[in-house]
């Protein structure tokens, strides 16, 4: 768990990139801080319109109380003019106190790069430059972690971005058809999917795929219980090799059958506190099969705050209703 503290507000600016994923801009991000130092929620907001305003910040504070933080630093990234929204931020500053989060800081930069100019809402004496993101303490951190932030909010959506349309057009084909006589019950369809995880786990490069064995995954991850089997996977040691192949199907796969790698890809990432990415991986699989339940309700949970632990009960729960198939594996 990474921690902070509330004296190094060039440091914290400079961190936000690793913290949300990506360089935010035009928004108001919220970071929070919990009594032990470690960085609690962080929650990222466009910057609303005035007459949504007060609405955003009472969302927010609704997102955010519960979770035992000492302090918040809210932070404005761009916006047009210097110190601009300064009614936003004192309308989200008194949400957060009437909630028990005290702000400490509230500050404005036109972006986060380094050597940018900072300046405060409340203390025209407080301001400075920009640390390097890349040099910065909590940086540091994430990237001893693996986490490497995306330039922006497209560019993160775009690394789940999919095939050329032909291409997605002839697996759609090709899927039909296999559904069409597949015969695999529940165990042999957790075990396809199983060897392909382990490939991916065992290769630092991602392995290739075959059309056969995008199709056969296809088939078989639409299965209820296939899915709810897979749940498993987060809380193992496969979970590495899964997202990457997650990720890599998201991007090959057509239509509805997009949605089931797209959820898993966004279940990985919350369970792993990356709730940003989560959401944008959500976005796809809403939008790839709108009645998916289960990416409805991590869509709920993280639009609500949920923390990741809750979210591991939950999925015990879903577990829990099925029988073990292979390995520890479940299904219903």
């Amino acid at each position: 768990m990474a921690t902070t503290n509330l004296h190094h507000a060039d440091q914290i600016i400079a961190a936000l990139p690793y913290l949300i994923g990506f360089a935010p801009a035009d928004c108001l991000v919220a970071l929070t801080i919990r009594d032990t130092t470690e960085i609690g929620p962080l929650v990222r907001v466009d910057l609303p319109s005035p007459e949504n305003q007060q609405a955003m910040a009472d969302h927010l504070a609704d997102i955010l109380v519960g979770h035992n933080l000492a302090a918040a630093v809210l932070v404005v990234v761009g916006g047009g003019e210097p110190l601009g929204h300064r009614f936003f931020v004192d309308t989200v500053t008194d949400a957060l106190v009437g909630v028990g989060i005290s702000v400490e800081h509230t500050l404005w930069t036109a972006t986060v790069a380094v050597g940018e100019p900072w300046r405060s809402y409340t203390d025209p004496e407080q301001a400075g430059t920009v640390a390097d993101p890349t040099t910065s303490a909590l940086a540091a951190q994430f990237t001893v972690q693996g986490v490497v932030p995306y330039s922006s909010r497209e560019a993160m959506a775009a690394s789940l971005g999919s095939d050329p349309p032909e291409d997605l057009a002839r697996r759609g084909e090709l899927i039909r058809a296999r559904a069409a006589v597949e015969e695999a019950g529940v165990p042999e369809k957790v075990a396809r999917v199983l060897a392909v995880v382990d490939r991916f786990a065992g290769e630092q490069a991602d392995p290739e795929l075959t059309e056969d064995d995008v199709v056969g995954l296809a088939v078989a991850l639409v299965d209820p219980a296939v899915r709810e089997a897979c749940l498993e996977i987060p809380l193992t040691a496969r979970d590495r090799g899964a997202a990457r192949l997650w990720t890599r199907l998201a991007r090959v796969l057509p239509g509805p059958w997009r949605a089931e790698p797209a959820f898993h890809v966004a279940m990985s990432a919350y369970l792993q506190g990356d709730g940003v990415f989560a959401r944008v991986a959500l976005g796809v699989a809403l939008e790839a099969e709108p009645e998916h339940r289960l990416a409805a309700l991590l869509d709920s949970a993280a639009h609500h705050g949920v923390p990741p632990g809750e979210v591991r009960v939950i999925i015990d729960e879903v577990r829990g209703k099925g029988t073990p198939v292979e390995g520890g594996i479940w299904s219903g």
